[in-house]
């Protein structure tokens, strides 16, 4: 048996290399990911210290606004809603329950929520937070990294952002 063990070393080595692609072909490559499309989104951002013009302002200017920054990051959405949230309670549930997609408020408030929905942003060092309806095509990296970009570059035309950037609140890795 010692004397075959080469010989199947060998054979097992010529059959690896069968099943990989021919000289001269490449391995096909995964396809390039195409816009991220929604049907709609429901952003909801708080009152905090904000004037009612301002809220108005927001409500009328940014679902355009906004529609069109994520268009230039690579997510189409067929139509973006932006309403003001009562409570910090209220945007959690809302967004809990669905009928509020990614709510944006400031950070102590999100930290003082019992059960908060998912972190998917943060803003400067601890003034601003974005929670999320746990969905496949909005919580993940993604869309985060394009709704990040999308808010900073109209955040200084709508003080309902706040003054700091916003970026990625990368899961915790469980332990």
């Amino acid at each position: 048996m010692r004397r075959y063990l080469p010989l199947l070393g060998v054979l097992f080595l010529l059959l690896l290399s069968a099943c990989g692609p021919a000289e001269g072909e490449k391995s096909p490559e995964p396809p390039e990911a195409g816009p991220l499309e929604l049907d709609t989104l429901a952003v909801e951002v708080s009152r905090g210290a904000l004037s009612t013009e301002e809220l108005t302002r927001a409500v009328r200017e940014l679902p355009e606004a906004l529609k069109a920054a994520l268009a230039d990051q690579g997510v189409e959405a067929e139509a973006i809603s932006v309403s003001v949230g009562s409570s910090p309670e209220a945007m959690a549930q809302a967004v809990r329950e669905g009928g509020v997609d990614v709510a944006f408020l400031p950070a102590e408030d999100y930290a003082a929520l019992e059960h908060p929905p998912q972190l998917l942003l943060t803003a400067g060092d601890g003034e601003g937070a974005a929670m999320v309806r746990p969905e496949e095509n909005l919580s993940g990296e993604r869309f985060a990294q394009a709704l990040a970009a999308a808010v900073n570059t109209i955040r200084e035309d709508q003080p309902v952002f706040g003054a700091h950037d916003y970026a990625w609140a990368e899961p915790e890795e469980a332990e």
